[in-house]
């Protein structure tokens, strides 16, 4: 588990690629990454579904972990609804953290952010679709003014 705080480290200087307006991305890496589960909702014996629970509760637990090494470093997150980055939200990407925050809407509508400075860290256990793999995600972003 060391090695994420290294990828963390590696992330939270790493230069952000800017889109045409000049606002900076995120970056995501998947720590650790499951199966597929196309089968987990249409198997009749309950194996599928009964996979999936196992490898979430797996999941789950490493990003409790992972949170609380971030937290060991950068404190308590702050707990954060982003739903107004969410589409037509009132939420702009020339907002500080706007970039960041519509980027995390396509999994989660609330967060927990640590503060490193100008950077804000997400770690998030994840699935963007129901038979999509399951993610253990580390997401950095930046939250200076951007725009």
């Amino acid at each position: 588990m060391e090695i994420w705080m290294t990828t963390l480290d590696d992330l939270l200087v790493k230069p952000f690629a800017v889109d045409e307006r000049g606002r900076p991305q995120p970056h995501h890496v998947n720590l650790r990454e499951s199966q597929s589960f196309p089968n987990q909702f249409y198997d009749d014996s309950g194996t599928g579904e009964l996979e999936f629970q196992q490898a979430r509760e797996s999941f789950v637990n490493d990003r409790a972990e992972l949170a609380r090494m971030i937290s060991a470093r950068y404190g308590t997150p702050q707990r954060l609804d982003i739903r107004q980055y969410f589409f037509d939200g009132e939420g702009s990407l020339d907002d500080p953290g706007g970039p960041l925050f519509q980027y995390m809407t396509d999994w989660f509508f609330e967060i927990e952010l640590w503060r490193a400075g100008s950077r804000g860290i997400v770690a998030e256990a994840a699935q963007y679709d129901k038979e999509l793999p399951l993610q253990l995600m580390l997401v950095v972003g930046d939250l200076s003014t951007s725009g």
